[in-house]
């Protein structure tokens, strides 16, 4: 028989639990907040609470993968509907930590699959959100944990909350351009000037840094190269047909079309899409104006990749050959 002082414990752990939740709702910094994580013990306490409310700031997921300008997207969306602020990786920033995200959900026998609902419920009660018209996260969706029991059943819940609905914009980008950015990155990361991964507008010395790395890149080749494109599309089209077949609201939006195109209709087509921001007689002057991060890349493909003329031998007459384009 459990003695009388063990239920007081429980209890008095179980009041520190729901008063520091109820705190953090208050008080605390994004990135400890989304990283929150919640039992069956404050599950009804916080239901009371933390209902997402159609009032409130728009719930959104920013689904891309690394190297997709996601940031920038991010931050624009915001800044042009009503509040500028950032959404997280909370779903693991590469393929390793999002298994382990996965993972971790399943693993948790207080998890449920409404993970990501409470997530962006708590964002939207947050005090950053005032005055916001979005709010959200990222989340990487790495085939490695795509198709785990938390993503899936996690997209069944987002499809079925209704009022309000949750959006999700997916945003792509040419792999081939990706993968310069990755190889970027990590190139100044072995070396002793490791680069941001973004530059504020108007930070020349931080543009300047990336611009050295911007050159003599080796791209991988061959049946490397082939094998590693059939992937990136096999994976593109396995995601876009995962959101159709959960009927989550979606919209496929392209980073080409929306940083390099003279018209900003891709831009509108994501505001009609969230019923909110300018969605009519946007320029790429407004939206440019509206950046906080600088462009670091300036210069072509044949000049960034030091054996451009493999890489374009590998990919003439296949099925990728318009990835040079």
């Amino acid at each position: 028989m459990s003695s009388p002082s063990r239920h007081i414990n429980r209890y008095l752990l179980l009041l520190a639990i729901v008063t520091i939740v109820t705190l953090l709702q208050f008080s605390a910094e994004a990135p400890i907040f989304d990283r929150l994580a919640f039992d069956d013990s404050t599950r009804e306490a916080r239901k009371s609470f933390c209902q997402l409310s159609s009032e409130g700031p728009l719930p959104i997921i920013l689904m891309s993968l690394g190297r997709s300008g996601s940031s920038i997207t991010w931050d624009t969306m915001s800044a042009l509907t009503g509040k500028r602020s950032r959404a997280y990786e909370i779903t693991g920033g590469n393929r390793l930590s999002s298994k382990i995200f996965f993972d971790e959900l399943a693993e948790d026998p207080y998890m449920t699959h409404d993970w990501a609902v409470d997530r962006l419920c708590f964002k939207q009660k947050h005090r950053d959100a005032q005055g916001a018209g979005i709010v959200g996260f990222q989340w990487k969706p790495y085939m490695s944990s795509f198709d785990l029991e938390y993503a899936v059943e996690g997209l069944k819940k987002i499809e079925s909350q209704k009022n309000p609905p949750i959006r999700i914009v997916y945003l792509t980008r040419n792999p081939m351009d990706r993968k310069i950015s990755n190889l970027h990155h990590q190139r100044s990361k072995s070396s002793s000037n490791a680069i941001a991964a973004h530059c504020a507008v108007g930070d020349d010395a931080c543009i300047k840094k990336h611009e050295a790395f911007d050159q003599g890149i080796i791209f991988p080749v061959g049946n490397e190269l082939l094998d590693w494109l059939r992937n990136a599309v096999s994976s593109d089209n396995k995601i876009k047909a995962s959101l159709a077949d959960t009927k989550v609201k979606f919209i496929h939006v392209s980073y080409e079309k929306l940083y390099n195109a003279d018209d900003a209709e891709e831009w509108m087509r994501i505001f009609k899409f969230l019923r909110l921001g300018p969605s009519k007689n946007l320029s790429m002057d407004d939206i440019r104006a509206t950046f906080s991060m600088a462009s670091t890349h300036s210069k072509g493909r044949n000049e960034i990749i030091e054996n451009y003329v493999e890489v374009e031998q590998t990919l003439a007459g296949t099925e990728f050959e318009h990835f040079l384009l």
